[in-house]
């Protein structure tokens, strides 16, 4: 999943340093966040995103929109989505369990405004969870 194109706390017209990120996941139940530097692609974090004990089948950034934080959903084969929070550029992503769906989690997906979360399940089930001001996420 791509990042937004544009930098953290930046909005459309304001000059900024662009960047290409994106974010991957696998079988070694990890997230990898990737940087564009140099002309190849490096690792952007160390180590890599790790709170899932089983596969990560999908991962998913949210567009931030001149938010002050980036933002990034990861779901797994062993039923958890992860939400992974970093406030700024070059600070640590922090991860918070969103729910414990007791099935596989085939895939994640944000709507264009980044403040809702589509969760598909292996149950066949499609949730939405939005997070609210306290921090908290619901369904």
């Amino acid at each position: 999943s791509w990042a937004p194109a544009l930098a953290l706390r930046s909005t459309v017209g304001e000059p900024s340093d662009p960047f290409q990120k994106l974010v991957s996941g696998g079988c070694d139940n990890t997230a990898k966040v990737w940087k564009f530097y140099n002309g190849s692609w490096k690792l952007d974090c160390f180590p890599p995103l790790q709170m899932h004990t089983d596969w990560v089948r999908d991962v998913a950034w949210a567009p931030n929109l001149g938010l002050s934080k980036s933002t990034i959903a990861s779901c797994s084969q062993d039923g958890t989505v992860v939400i992974w929070t970093q406030g700024k550029e070059g600070d640590k992503w922090v991860g918070t369990v969103l729910n414990d769906f007791k099935t596989l989690v085939w895939r994640v997906s944000w709507t264009l405004t980044g403040n809702i979360l589509a969760v598909a399940d292996g149950n066949n089930n499609v949730t939405l969870w939005k997070e609210a001001v306290d921090g908290e996420w619901n369904q």
